[in-house]
């Protein structure tokens, strides 16, 4: 794999519009975290045992790990943003998609907004989305678990940098561990699991480029 390198002139990034179908309002009335920082390292750990999380909890967690914190326009239009978790160049380009049939009355995927703190009902196939919790629940049971999972947006980080691949791999696994860290203050359980979600996720938005870099159980 070849290393990354800025390009001389960065290009212009086509914005992706999600099939939207409904919009939940998540609690901008964030609980402080009740756990020091050395007790998160200490006790952090893959749990693959999950119980039910309400909405604030959920809001909790993505508040602290995604939300937009600070933005900046470039030039090019292109919108520079600061979060919980570093990204190369400032670029972000993994979307996270979360499933929890009971907590948002829905089996469809919820797409997180992170500017807005809201979740998305994505109008895509149930028979797709069925096939994709099947595949997960062959490596872990999450039928009590929210799922996270992480959807790819190349472009973003193409626009900047040639040879991106690792740095894409990068940020997956920088949010990865901050979500880890945070369920860990919030007393959560929380597992990443051992796929990538292909091809069920390049299913879910054929033809757009965009596909599944992971994503964890939580609960």
């Amino acid at each position: 794999m070849k290393n990354p390198q800025p390009k001389p002139t960065e290009e212009r990034v086509t914005s992706f519009d999600y099939p939207i179908q409904h919009t939940i309002k998540l609690s901008k009335n964030i609980d402080p975290l009740p756990a020091r920082f050395d007790e998160v390292i200490t006790n952090r750990k893959s749990q693959r045992t999950f119980s039910g999380i309400n909405l604030q909890q959920l809001s909790n967690i993505l508040w602290y790990t995604a939300k937009v914190k600070q933005t900046f326009v470039q030039e090019n239009g292109y919108i520079l943003t600061h979060r919980g978790t570093p990204s190369a160049g400032a670029r972000h380009p993994i979307d996270i998609l979360i499933i929890n049939q009971t907590l948002l009355n829905s089996n469809l995927p919820h797409c997180y907004n992170p500017f807005e703190h809201t979740l998305n009902r994505l109008d895509l196939s149930a028979q797709l989305v069925v096939n994709f919790i099947e595949h997960i629940n062959a490596i872990v049971n999450t039928s009590n678990a929210t799922i996270i999972w992480f959807i790819a947006h190349p472009e973003r980080t193409e626009a900047k940098y040639e040879n991106p691949e690792s740095l894409i791999w990068r940020d997956t696994g920088a949010l990865i561990n901050a979500i880890q860290l945070t369920c860990t203050a919030v007393n959560v359980n929380c597992c990443p699991l051992g796929t990538l979600g292909e091809p069920y996720i390049s299913d879910f938005f054929a033809y757009s480029g965009l596909f599944g870099v992971g994503g964890v159980a939580i609960g």
